[in-house]
């Protein structure tokens, strides 16, 4: 019957082995039957338990359903809990990727001028999508960018992400911790401004394309301070009118009484990039966020000749203020239950309408079939760490999919299907491009390729954000432009 095939897809799901842990719970990589493609599907436990924690999923599974675009990281489904008025944990299917920006430059100490430009352009036409959004990532940074052995990347974890809206006060907006310390704005090292603008994601997305370009990060700094001094050591003392913008009476007492610093060529702090990358990448470093270019600015430079296409660089309408109307009001547990419960239907088009309606039961548990999701996450959690394969339950035959990841598994119809175009630039960038084995070991080519590595399972335990930069995902067909 159609009626309980909703309410119980958990069964088209084939889980095969965890491929990350954290505080939050486990990733597992998975089958989905009906179309053979890999998927992540993430589990996250208790997730009431801290109502912070709580928002902050909300938050994060909001923008992700609000920001569908070929560069941002995709959920696909939300498991419907098996009681609406109940449920602790949450399964988020996402799709499947094989590693991070962070792994890739790890990797490869011989990435081409090619992969260089295809990797910031991608990055840069996600944030116009966001920044049109009004929509700030926040914490951008390599590990936030997930890579597949295509070239294609996508950024994901919007856990401190925040949407800007024009009576926002900026205490309220402004008051978390913002973007780890290395790929971090100067205004925000200093509370420098008043109010901060997309400038800071532009920041570090240079940050991160300078760290592609050398295989190290630019500004390793230990500390607030250590990092101004990094930055100011290459870009100079910034002028007297720019300090005196300066919000922070410590800060700007700072970088007054700092000694005069004269900036450094960029053409000898990366003698061997791209002449052209290089302008660009002054452009996004600037110090003073509005001498920074928009992401849409950043996507007509010349260095991008050949590449762009602005049909391809698509805008995001503005999201509406009422679809984050509980971060203006104080919220209880149980508002946000229900706010959560009303995300995962939007992956349920028959209940929402129903719940829209006012028609939808809610005085029985559904058939889900998250009880036999849970028995094969804690089979897997507590047998993980042993010697061999591990096999969950109910997947014990020889025809069913190999539990291990790799790429090449992945059937001809689960492929992205990109534009032509697209294709082409990918096919360019990537022609040399590998993905190791479960061993490491990559197959021998003609030239050095990049590398992909594999199953990559480290996640921020700190940071209960929700979408992990484990979670690895398939590139999708392009929007028709």
């Amino acid at each position: 019957m159609d009626f309980f095939t909703e309410y119980g897809e958990a069964n088209r799901y084939k889980i095969l082995e965890v491929i990350g842990k954290g505080s939050y719970g486990v990733v597992c990589a998975a089958i989905d039957t009906h179309t053979g493609e890999k998927v992540a599907i993430k589990k996250i436990h208790s997730i009431f338990e801290h109502i912070s924690d709580a928002i902050r999923i909300l938050r994060e599974v909001k923008l992700l359903r609000l920001l569908r675009h070929p560069d941002i990281v995709e959920i696909k489904r939300i498991m419907l809990p098996p009681s609406k008025r109940e449920f602790k944990d949450i399964y988020v299917v996402f799709e499947l990727m094989e590693s991070d920006l962070h792994q890739v430059i790890k990797a490869n100490d011989d990435l081409t001028r090619e992969h260089q430009q295809f990797f910031l352009y991608q990055m840069l036409r996600a944030l116009k999508y966001m920044h049109t959004a009004n929509v700030y990532h926040r914490d951008l940074k390599p590990k936030n960018i997930l890579a597949n052995a295509n070239c294609k990347l996508k950024v994901c974890d919007f856990g401190l992400a925040r949407v800007a809206f024009n009576d926002t006060p900026t205490t309220i907006f402004w008051t978390d911790y913002v973007a780890t310390r290395w790929y971090r704005a100067p205004e925000l090292c200093g509370s420098f401004f008043s109010k901060y603008t997309p400038a800071i994601d532009i920041w570090s997305i240079g940050c991160i394309f300078a760290e592609v370009l050398t295989g190290k990060p630019l500004f390793p700094g230990k500390s607030v301070i250590h990092q101004l001094d990094l930055i100011t050591d290459l870009l100079g003392t910034p002028p007297l009118e720019t300090i005196s913008g300066v919000r922070n009476e410590k800060a700007r007492k700072y970088l007054m009484e700092m000694r005069r610093k004269p900036p450094v060529p960029f053409t000898q702090k990366f003698p061997k990039a791209d002449p052209l990358a290089l302008r660009l990448l002054q452009r996004l470093l600037a110090f003073d966020p509005k001498d920074r270019p928009t992401a849409e600015q950043a996507l007509a430079d010349p260095y991008f000749k050949g590449l762009a296409k602005v049909e391809r660089e698509h805008s995001c309408q503005p999201i509406s203020k009422m679809e984050f109307e509980f971060e203006r009001r104080r919220v209880i547990k149980e508002d946000i239950r229900e706010l959560i419960y009303r995300e995962i239907l939007e992956y349920h088009p028959q209940l929402l309408k129903d719940y829209m309606n006012g028609t939808e039961g809610t005085s029985f548990m559904y058939p889900s079939a998250i009880g036999q999701f849970r028995k094969q996450f804690a089979y897997l959690e507590e047998n993980g760490g042993k010697t061999g394969s591990v096999v969950p339950p109910e997947r014990k035959h020889v025809s069913l999919p190999r539990s291990t990841v790799h790429s090449s598994t992945i059937p001809p119809n689960a492929q992205p299907n990109l534009l032509s175009y697209e294709n082409r630039q990918t096919e360019e960038a990537s022609s040399s491009f590998r993905v190791t084995d479960a061993s490491g070991n990559a197959p021998k080519v003609s030239r050095p390729p990049p590398r992909v590595p594999t199953g990559r399972v480290g996640f921020g335990t700190n940071n209960p954000s929700f979408c992990s930069p484990t979670l690895i995902a398939l590139a999708p067909t392009m929007p028709n432009s």
